[in-house]
């Protein structure tokens, strides 16, 4: 399998044998493009994620480049890395992204369409990269819910208030009497068959060789089975 993905922003991917030659190689090449671009690497702020890497060696690498340590669970554009997504502390920063949202808004008077205005374009974006690789949990989706009804039927700074409709209601469209509110687990559950959609299509992108190469040539026909039961749980959507 051949990695063409090396460096994204400021991060950059190593793959190799762990050995002394090849961080004097690396640091060479840095080296090099320091002097070429006039770009200086701060390897006090740098830290180096090991994976499949002994331990001694990790020490001797942060000590040849003066820089610490990371883990592999770590944020990365917002997203943490390795986390599990069935427990509460994983969506904690999301949450609290949707809480100050709210926050900032604590001092304006809105009406009923302009709450129903923010929830869809910007209470409801907030959360999308996240709905887009992991499946929210239950208490989560209740908690989400609980945000959004009181910012609707309460306002930011007026507390919790009556429902006047269930949230079952709110979410339907207003062709059927509802007020066009998206649900998030049925969000949540569309931005991931998305990844299905595109293990089954022809094209090869990165992602879909790393798959490939780890799972075997059968995991495109197990997206195909599983796609094809796809309809009866997306009826009601």
């Amino acid at each position: 399998m051949v990695v063409s993905h090396l460096q994204y922003v400021d991060d950059t991917l190593c793959i190799g044998e762990p050995t002394v030659d090849n961080l004097w190689i690396l640091k060479a090449l840095l080296r090099g493009f320091e002097m070429a671009l006039g770009l200086k690497v701060n390897f006090h702020k740098s830290s180096l994620i090991s994976v499949n890497v002994p331990r001694d060696f990790m020490e001797t690498a942060c000590g040849f480049w003066h820089c610490r340590e990371g883990i592999i669970s770590f944020q990365y554009l917002g997203l943490p890395v390795r986390a599990n997504p069935k427990k509460v502390s994983t969506w904690e920063s999301m949450l609290e992204q949707l809480r100050n949202r709210l926050n900032s808004w604590g001092s304006k008077y809105l009406s009923l369409g302009g709450k129903i205005t923010l929830l869809n374009s910007v209470l409801n974006a907030i959360p999308i990269f996240f709905f887009s690789f992991l499946k929210i949990p239950a208490k989560v989706v209740r908690m989400v819910i609980q945000i959004q009804r009181n910012f609707l039927w309460g306002g930011v700074g007026g507390g919790q208030k009556v429902c006047w409709v269930s949230w079952r209601k709110v979410c339907q469209p207003r062709s059927k009497g509802g007020l066009g509110v998206k649900d998030v687990k049925v969000v949540n559950l569309s931005r991931l068959a998305k990844w299905k959609w595109r293990l089954l299509q022809e094209e090869l992108p990165l992602w879909k060789i790393v798959f490939l190469e780890k799972y075997g040539e059968n995991i495109s026909g197990f997206a195909q089975l599983e796609g094809a039961r796809w309809p009866r749980h997306t009826s009601g959507w």
